[in-house]
């Protein structure tokens, strides 16, 4: 079908397409998309490719087209509107695709794109979650699940970055990543595409993506586009006479008198505690209208339904929307009067195209102001705010439409940030914490310093085993306000030690990006219809989650839970044949070697030999007290029971046997392969848990490490019937220098037909196969 089949196939009839729209889908999506406010950005990321990867009429043009696409937003309250989008639009068109939100915190429907990886996917998320996760360190993510999305998104993905002059130093990190896929090489090819109305290509350069770039300039001028295009709003400044304790008092009064019945004002603030302060004087002052608080720092069903109240049809006393800069970020919403304090301009341009988005309003107005107080230009630099002042001075009283405002010359600071480099990623490879248990921070790579949050929920903390964190609860916090709730209750927090496998005391340095904090829901900190508030003293209702049990280090979830315990030989054949139909479902141009493909089939089928180790049989009997074994076979891989594995020694870990029976020579299993190395990291990193730097516990005797006993003896078995001889496990490939384990997982890492992203997809896929093949053994 054409494009335009497709669309009105995808909306019901009720939209067609602009031209330029068509022109993605017909000619692909370009590097750089300059388009103004309100063009249908939306539907541009979402449409063009899934036609070109399920509806164009040339094969090719499908096989090419990346498998997967992740639209990048840098604030949350977009993601659900991008989201109800997407699922209505697959849903209209009836296509097999699965649209997912890339957030933190456990979630089934992550299990079901990390199991089949294959299939084609649509992700939706903020520029933290999916940048943190591009750099193997997923925000609200567990340790083990890092490698697993790492190694996946940086294959065959289509990336959307959309309103770039809101990520900071996210943008040179999206532009270096993609730069060092080049680098580096990857398993399936990745693109990139940066939207804004105010981009600079100019600016997007770095050491590592130098190449030009393309570029599509929405330049449409007929139809609704055009009227919208056209559309204009009066530029007005509102002179408050106030200190900074009267400020937000003397704003809501001025936005009560400005604001028209049956019509909807937006009023846009630089800070959110300007927004709550604003929103509780409107409240005070009671104007009839409805009056909504946005920002990025509610739980996502309080976000959903303050957003949906922001974009309901104003009733006849209209409603008064009181946001931050989330209102920048494609909302797609007008209003006849947008109130706003001075930005930087590139700000100033995108929350005028939430004035009069659709052009019809008769006489649209933007009323603009300065926020007063010392440090009241915060969060930007002062010299910014007094260069927009003074532009929009100049225009007072002007009807300006998006374009002519876009192309107002007026300066703005280029901020110097952090800049990734290839020795950075490559740092990042490996997951394990140092010596102090800390871990790489790549949040300068994503966020300024004052926008970076962390995750909170908040719980009864007396509920004994305390299940797994669920996204449905996590709300977004500053650092420093959590910080300064635990100083003053340290009591009032519980912090998940994945390590461990227990609930503690958050220290100080745990409250950092990419934590989870857990609050005491009687110590307050939050309001359904303000969001996170450190003021408040008022109880918080906890949300309902699934009971799922936290993954640590020691645990094995996929050992347990089965419906009948299943034979170990039997797993690893079925994990080898998932492993062998799953890699030629990506298509014809994975860029691996053949020998490579056939390490990860041989990776598949002996990931699990440590189980053959007395140590795990024990456990695994043990946790079954109710459920013992058939006597036949004598190996198991899985069990019925719920309990978790309780090793003795402690921490054993399977894969690292595994691993170390692959090593000795004496097996002579991997004699007749060229990729020896590959298949024994593969094997040992099938959990996400032993993976390059190898470490005993604190607590471990000497002659112990992860459980493993040196001089240990395996336990011989038939696998396909060949037998597996029994050997006796030696520790010195988990000691550091030449032939160790971390060695030999650097040098795959540092190979120029492998490097980082092609190994990370290889250990995914393995691991994709585990899950597969134990998901049909009736878990």
């Amino acid at each position: 079908m054409t494009f335009e089949e497709f669309v009105a196939a995808a909306t019901n009839g009720c939209v067609r397409p602009y031209p330029y729209q068509t022109e993605l889908a017909q000619s692909g999506l370009p590097d750089v998309l300059r388009a103004p406010t309100g063009s249908g950005k939306t539907l541009a990321a979402l449409l063009p490719w899934l036609y070109r990867r399920m509806a164009h009429p040339d094969p090719a043009v499908r096989v090419g087209t990346p498998h997967w696409l992740v639209v990048v937003l840098p604030q949350r309250t977009l993601v659900e509107q991008t989201v109800d989008a997407a699922r209505r639009w697959v849903g209209a068109l009836g296509a097999a695709v699965g649209v997912h939100v890339l957030m933190g915190g456990e979630d089934r429907r992550d299990r079901e794109w990390k199991s089949h990886p294959d299939t084609e996917r649509i992700f939706i998320g903020t520029q933290d979650m999916v940048l943190s996760r591009l750099l193997m360190r997923g925000f609200a993510e567990t340790r083990a699940a890092w490698p697993m999305s790492f190694g996946l998104l940086h294959a065959g993905t289509q990336f959307v970055f959309d309103e770039v002059q809101l990520m900071g130093p996210g943008l040179p990190t999206s532009l270096q990543l993609q730069g060092l896929r080049g680098v580096f090489g990857t398993a399936l090819p990745c693109r990139s595409m940066w939207m804004s109305a105010t981009i600079d290509v100019a600016e997007l350069s770095t050491v590592d993506l130098r190449r030009p770039l393309s570029v599509v300039d929405v330049t449409d001028e007929s139809g609704e586009l055009a009227r919208r295009m056209a559309a204009t709003r009066t530029i007005r400044q509102l002179h408050l006479d106030a200190d900074s304790k009267q400020y937000s008092a003397a704003l809501a009064a001025s936005v009560v008198a400005l604001h028209r019945p049956g019509t909807r004002t937006l009023v846009v603030l630089n800070t959110v505690e300007r927004a709550m302060s604003v929103q509780a004087e409107l409240i005070r002052l009671d104007p009839g209208a409805d009056v909504v608080l946005l920002h990025s720092r509610f739980r996502p069903i309080d976000r959903a339904s303050q957003t949906a109240a922001a974009l309901a049809e104003p009733g006849p006393q209209g409603t008064i929307v009181v946001a931050t800069q989330v209102l920048e970020a494609g909302v797609d919403v007008t209003s006849e009067t947008l109130i706003t304090e001075v930005a930087p301009w590139p700000s100033i341009v995108q929350r005028a195209g939430r004035c009069n988005r659709d052009g019809r309003a008769a006489d649209a107005r933007l009323v603009w102001t300065a926020p007063v107080g010392a440090r009241a230009h915060l969060p930007y630099a002062a010299e910014d705010l007094e260069s927009a002042a003074t532009a929009l001075a100049a225009l007072e009283d002007r009807a300006m439409t998006g374009r002519e405002l876009a192309e107002q010359q007026v300066s703005t600071t280029r901020p110097i940030h952090p800049v990734l480099r290839r020795r950075d990623l490559l740092d990042l490879f490996d997951t394990a914490p140092d010596l102090a248990g800390n871990d790489i921070d790549v949040s300068p790579f994503i966020r300024d310093a004052a926008d970076r949050t962390v995750s909170v929920a908040w719980r009864d903390l007396k509920t004994p085993d305390m299940p797994t964190v669920h996204r449905s609860e996590l709300c977004q916090a500053p650092i420093a306000d959590v910080r300064d709730m635990l100083k003053s209750e340290p009591q009032c927090a519980r912090i998940w030690d994945q390590v461990d496998g227990t609930w503690r005391l958050p220290r100080r340095d745990d409250v950092r990006p990419g934590a989870v904090i857990v609050l005491d829901a009687l110590h307050g900190g939050y309001l359904p219809e303000r969001g996170f508030d450190p003021g408040s003293r008022q109880a918080v209702e906890p949300v309902t989650v699934p009971s799922t049990t936290p993954d640590a280090f020691d645990r094995d979830p996929l050992s347990v839970g089965f419906a009948n315990w299943i034979a170990l030989d039997k797993h690893l054949v079925e994990t080898e044949a998932v492993a062998r139909e799953l890699l030629p479902r990506f298509g014809p141009d994975v860029d691996l070697t053949d020998h490579q493909r056939d390490a990860i089939i041989r990776a598949a089928l002996l990931h699990d030999l440590g189980k053959a180790h007395p140590t795990f049989a024990a456990s695994l009997e043990k946790a079954n007290p109710e459920a013992p074994p058939p006597a036949s076979p004598a190996l198991w891989a899985k069990s019925p029971g719920h309990r978790p594995l309780r090793h003795d020694p402690p921490h054993f870990r399977h894969e690292l046997a595994s691993a170390l029976w692959l090593l000795d020579a004496s097996t002579r299993l991997l004699d007749d392969h060229q990729e020896r190395d590959l298949i024994v990291y593969l094997v040992a990193a099938h959990h996400g848990k032993v993976r390059v730097t190898i470490r005993g516990k604190p607590d471990e005797r000497p002659g112990v490490t992860l459980g493993v006993k040196d001089g240990s003896s395996t336990i011989g078995f038939t696998l396909n019937g060949h037998q597996i001889l029994a050997v006796t496990l030696s520790l010195q490939p988990t000691t550091h220098g030449a032939g160790s384990l971390t060695s030999r997982a650097l040098a795959l890492r540092d190979r120029a037909d492998l490097g980082p992203f092609r190994l990370a997809f290889c250990e995914a896929i393995v691991r994709a196969a585990d899950w597969q093949a134990s998901a049909n053994g009736g878990m």
